[in-house]
Order: C-alpha cells, then sequence, then structure tokens
C-alpha cells in the first residue's frame, strides 16, 4: 500500500506510513469499504467516517460530525424528590423496581408527546423536545408532558413506600439555541447530544423547584403564553449562571382549546387580503340561513391563516347564537370522539370538582332546553363523557359498535335541535389531527341535515384527504 505523501511502499492493513506517520486508507467501521485519507463520508455505505490526523508527530483519532446542526429546542430536566432517603429506607432490589417503575412511568408520557429520552441520570431524566424530530409545538409538548408526569408519579402505587406518601419529582424546562449532534470517538460516543447554555438553565431550573413544581424559564414562557397558567417568580440567582434569571412556576392548563385561541386573547392583527374567503363564507352563512345546509372546506398549510380567516367571518356576524367548536389535537389522534367531548364538556360547562350528580343534573338541564327525552339521551352521553350514570339510569347492555352508534345519534340529533332554534355555525379546526370516530359524525351530520339550518366548515391541512 503506497503513502499518498511519501510514496512508500506500506505491508497491507497499516494504517499509518511506516515512513512519514501520515494516515493510509481507511476502512469503514459499517461495511469495511477502503476509503482515502481526508473523506468524511464512505464511499461504500454513505456513513461519517472516523478519520486520523497527525498531532506533533502522533496519530490522533478524531470523529467528524458533519450532522452536528443548530437548532432551537425545549429541554426538560425530571428528578426524583428524595431518592437518597429512600436508598437508605429500602431494600435495593425494591428500589430498583421502584425506580423502573417511576421511568417506565415517565418514558410513556414522553413518548405520548414526541419527546426524546436522551440520558437517564441516576434517578433523573433529561429530555428534548424538538430533537431528533421536531414539531410546530414542541414548547408546548415539553410543558403538557410535565404535568402529565406529576400527575402519572402522584398515581404510582407501591408496597416500598410507607402509608399516605407518594413519589414527587421536580421539573426544570428551558428553550433555547443549541449545536446537537453525535459527540465524542469510537466507543465512547454520545449519539443525539447537545451543547449549549440551554440544557445547563433547564437543570438549574430543575434544582430550586419545589417538589412536583414545574419552573420554565422566560424563553419558554413566551411560547406557551395563554395555554398555561403560569405565576411569575421574578428574577433568580442561579448557581453556575452569571446573569439572574426569570422563573415561571407552571400551576395548570389554562383551559384554551387551541394556540389561535390563546392568540386571540392577546389580541390579533387586522385582518387583509381575505376578502374573497370572508364574503364567500358570509354567502354560505345566508343560505344555511334560509334552510339550505352548508359545508365548507378550508384547506391551507400550517400558519397560512385559515383559522384568522375563521375569525374574520365571525367577527363580521357579529354574534352566533348556536357556535359549535370542535377541535382536533395531535395528542389523542386514537381517542375515539375527543373533539366531541372536549366541546360537550365546554359547553356543559363542567369543573374540575363538580360531583357526579351536579355533572349529570348540567346534562339534563341542557336536554330540557332541547326538550330531547332524558332516558333517550342522558345514559349515551354520560357515557361519552365517562361520567358514572348507574345511579339515574338503567345500565346500557350494548356492543361497543350499537354504543358508539347511539352516541352518535345523540349529537347529531343534539344539531338539528340546535338548527331548529337558530341557525348553527360548526367549525371542525385540525381535521388532519381528528380520529375516525368524529370523521363519522362529521359525515352523519353532512348526510342527515342536508335541510337544516347550518353552516359546516371543516379546517385542515392539505395532507388530509375529505
Amino acid at each position: 500500500m503506497e503513502c499518498p505523501s511519501c510514496h512508500t511502499e506500506n505491508r497491507q492493513n497499516r494504517r499509518f506510513c511506516a515512513k512519514c506517520g501520515r494516515p493510509l486508507s481507511i476502512a469503514c467501521p459499517d461495511c469495511g469499504f477502503s476509503n482515502e485519507p481526508g473523506e468524511v463520508f464512505c464511499g461504500g455505505c454513505g456513513k461519517p467516517l472516523v478519520t486520523a490526523s497527525v498531532s506533533a508527530g502522533k496519530p490522533v483519532l478524531k470523529r467528524e460530525s458533519p450532522d452536528a446542526e443548530r437548532r432551537q429546542l425545549t429541554v426538560m430536566f425530571c428528578d426524583l424528590v428524595g431518592s437518597s432517603a429512600l436508598a437508605e429506607q429500602v431494600d435495593p432490589e425494591d428500589l430498583r423496581d421502584l425506580l423502573a417503575q417511576y421511568q417506565d412511568r415517565c418514558a410513556d408520557v414522553i413518548k405520548r408527546y414526541g419527546g426524546h429520552i436522551a440520558r437517564y441520570v441516576g434517578d433523573g431524566l433529561l429530555v428534548y423536545f424538538g430533537y431528533p424530530r421536531a414539531h410546530e409545538d414542541d414548547t408546548a409538548r415539553g410543558v403538557r408532558a410535565a404535568l402529565d408526569i406529576v400527575d402519572a408519579i402522584k398515581d404510582l402505587r407501591t408496597g416500598v413506600l410507607a402509608a399516605g406518601r407518594n413519589l414527587e419529582v421536580r421539573i426544570g424546562i428551558t428553550t433555547g439555541l443549541v449545536v446537537a449532534g453525535d459527540i465524542g470517538s469510537g466507543e465512547r460516543v454520545e449519539a443525539d447530544a447537545i451543547v449549549g447554555e440551554t440544557p445547563n438553565l433547564a437543570a438549574r431550573l430543575q434544582a430550586i423547584a419545589e417538589p412536583n413544581g414545574i419552573l420554565i424559564g422566560a424563553s419558554t414562557q413566551q411560547l406557551i403564553e395563554g395555554l398555561f397558567q403560569c405565576d411569575d417568580l421574578g428574577e433568580q440567582d442561579l448557581k453556575g449562571i452569571s446573569k439572574p434569571v426569570r422563573a415561571y412556576r407552571i400551576r395548570a392548563e389554562s383551559g384554551v382549546p387551541s394556540r389561535f385561541e390563546a392568540k386571540v386573547a392577546r389580541g390579533l392583527t387586522p385582518l387583509v387580503g381575505r376578502e374573497a374567503e370572508v364574503e364567500l363564507l358570509l354567502r354560505r352563512w345566508r343560505q344555511a340561513n334560509e334552510g339550505e345546509g352548508q359545508v365548507v372546506l378550508l384547506s391551507g398549510e400550517a400558519g397560512v391563516g385559515k383559522s384568522r380567516i375563521i375569525r374574520g367571518f365571525q367577527e363580521h356576524l357579529g354574534g352566533v347564537r348556536n357556535r359549535v367548536l370542535y377541535y382536533g389535537s395531535p395528542y389523542h389522534q386514537n381517542s375515539a370522539l375527543y373533539p366531541a367531548v372536549e366541546q360537550l364538556e365546554r359547553g356543559l360547562r363542567f369543573r374540575k370538582n363538580d360531583t357526579v350528580d351536579r355533572k349529570l343534573d348540567k346534562l339534563e338541564a341542557v336536554l330540557a332546553d332541547f326538550d330531547l327525552p332524558v332516558e333517550d339521551h342522558a345514559p349515551f352521553l354520560a357515557s361519552l363523557l365517562s361520567v358514572p350514570f348507574d345511579r339515574r339510569y338503567p345500565l346500557l347492555e350494548l356492543a361497543p359498535r350499537e354504543l358508539k352508534n347511539e352516541m352518535l345519534r345523540s349529537l347529531v340529533t343534539l344539531f338539528d335541535r340546535m338548527a331548529a332554534q337558530d341557525t348553527v355555525l360548526a367549525v371542525f379546526e385540525d381535521a388532519h389531527w381528528i380520529d375516525p370516530s368524529t370523521l363519522e359524525l362529521i359525515g352523519l351530520l353532512i348526510e342527515q341535515l342536508r335541510s337544516a339550518r347550518i353552516l359546516l366548515i371543516i379546517v385542515f391541512r392539505p395532507e388530509f384527504v375529505p
């Protein structure tokens, strides 16, 4: 094998020249293909190579990282409270089982929201939202995951803990610019690692959080404003951070059904250049007023202003007595009729502290307003809402498919009765995230309410096939 630098002939399989020490051809560790010195990617499989360079006369291995990139992502640090005390109190095997249950609960939640567990650090977790896979709402996903982790840990029951004691966590979240990619070389390569101030800040916020507390930085708060209830804790001096950092405590979701509605609460910019679309909707509204049911499909890429057009149309109407808003959710695409459940809970004004009887009273009051028999509809709607009703109504002895059909029938009947009172504006936002059962409901509305006073607007992205 000839050295490309000094042209000395070297024996086969040498990696460096025997005379000048320069690197010879490089065999790819993945496919074995022989590559020339200085080549960054393997000619056989296309993967990054481990190349050699010479420093002070000695060959030094250096891993090329052409895939490293600058990314904005949300970083979460989650740590178990009191783990050292637990280690003193329980048997190591019991502690191992407890930590495994805790990690499994956290992993299930993080997976549901599309996060990536980069590392388990003892009883802590380092989690990315936005890398390797990015979503348009990664910051909100991270905060929702944190809230769900706290709830999941509270519900964890194990014989290891003393009676009345639950596991608790501390969580810190922040959003910022990092460099992401593999770090290290050889067997010590750390895949999907990030470098920057963001993970350090998240770790420091986690360290000052209260048990079951979730602290976020200012950059994260700006991105989720309106979606969550936050307490401003002011500027905090954090260890290792040169300047005071503003921190916020997350209390709960705000109940706003979408990011656009959160923007509405803060005020919208004027609608410009959409007069034709708004006028079309107004014409369809007038036709619906005359008893000719209308369906409008509104399609466009994310962020082009679909929801803003709907809002502008409603502003022209001035006010709508019967308005039904369904919202598809990327987190509940496999939850049957989730948009209908969420809308019913809003419409019935359910509260978290409502008793079962209070919820059933509210449901019966609405059915009475529409002059609908309680016994024909309340059991099915209560079942849809997961409200126990066995103390008031007979149990439903139906197959799952029959039960779903009865739920759909009751929902369509509600629409029909509303339309008999006044024209209904029904908007299905983000239909590309709606589950199959809700799509079935839309089909029934279109088929059965052709002569009803209803304007049905279905909003979606181009990938959705209506």
